[in-house]
């Protein structure tokens, strides 16, 4: 495996609300998904944990998805709570009854919002119910590796991942892996996450609507980057509310692509948007990967972003 050379720094640009006709008028129609989790404690994954609920996410999530239907797409599945199983984001590779094929891996397009943890040098999700003997799928790695996660080899192309540690800098050789199974075709294109701890509010919902907003005008990675980044807003100590001590933390997000070259993945991170995939088609290789993020970026629960 090859480490593709050091990639820009970010910089933070305004809200894009710009060329919206343009935006709409060459749209690429694609389908899109939600897989949104905000009361556990009803499941019995995390039975009983109220402190585990997070009833603004769903609407963080929502604002993506909308947004992406005001832009000519079409809206085909909202899952929220219910049973949200590993059965829908699982691949048949790791278990015959898993059927990521009509869910999570059918869209074009799709955004998941649950708990997230390091499962391992990779991407853990908690589920609300448990299935198939687990309540978590786990993204990273190849086939036998204990991952059930593998996307892109059905019809997903970009996959938002608004959960903690879903791809943090130590993920990013092990996702590589994931996002086009052995014996596939075909191969996710553009995955998105955050290095460290991703935060919670209705406030935030604009920054998932930007996203989608940008994503077809610019790069989706850079969409992401862009739209989600914050610098010492977080956890900051009581004393020091304006971080005038050092004490606050960033919110980190980050993105990742993957190509048969360096030159190859490089160019799918800094220009596939959402409504030009077709022109990329699906990465023929994954040699190589790409990643996006702000060096230096030091959220909760991470060293600070340094692959």
């Amino acid at each position: 495996m090859k480490h593709l050379f050091q990639p820009m720094r970010m910089v933070v640009s305004g809200l894009v609300a710009l060329a919206m006709s343009t935006a709409v008028s060459s749209v690429m129609a694609m389908k899109v998904d939600m897989y949104a989790i905000g009361n556990w404690s009803a499941g019995n994954c995390a039975a009983g944990d109220t402190d585990a609920n997070r009833p603004s996410w769903p609407g963080m999530a929502q604002a993506w998805y909308d947004w992406m239907g005001l832009l000519g797409h079409s809206k085909t599945g909202k899952l929220v709570d219910g049973n949200m199983t590993a059965r829908r984001f699982c691949d048949p590779s790791w278990n015959a009854n898993c059927r990521d094929y009509i869910y999570v891996d059918w869209p074009d397009a799709a955004i998941v919002a649950a708990h997230g943890y390091d499962g391992g040098n990779r991407w853990g999700a908690l589920m609300r119910n448990s299935e198939l003997g687990t309540c978590s799928t786990l993204m990273g790695g190849g086939t036998g590796s204990g991952s059930n996660m593998f996307v892109g080899d059905s019809n997903l192309k970009f996959l938002h991942a608004s959960s903690c540690l879903s791809l943090n800098d130590n993920y990013f050789g092990n996702m590589r892996t994931a996002m086009r199974k052995p014996g596939s075709t075909k191969g996710l294109h553009v995955m998105t996450g955050f290095h460290g701890v991703m935060w919670i509010s209705s406030s935030y919902n604009g920054d998932y609507s930007a996203t989608a907003i940008k994503g077809h005008t610019m790069s989706v990675a850079k969409a992401w980057t862009t739209s989600h980044y914050k610098s010492n807003k977080f956890q900051c100590a009581a004393y020091d509310p304006f971080n005038w001590f050092g004490t606050c933390q960033d919110q980190c997000p980050t993105a990742l692509t993957v190509g048969p070259s360096g030159a190859n993945a490089l160019n799918r991170l800094l220009n596939e948007r959402y409504n030009n995939s077709g022109a990329f088609g699906s990465p023929s290789g994954n040699a190589y990967y790409a990643w996006m993020g702000y060096p230096g970026c030091n959220p909760v629960a991470e060293n600070a972003f340094n692959p």
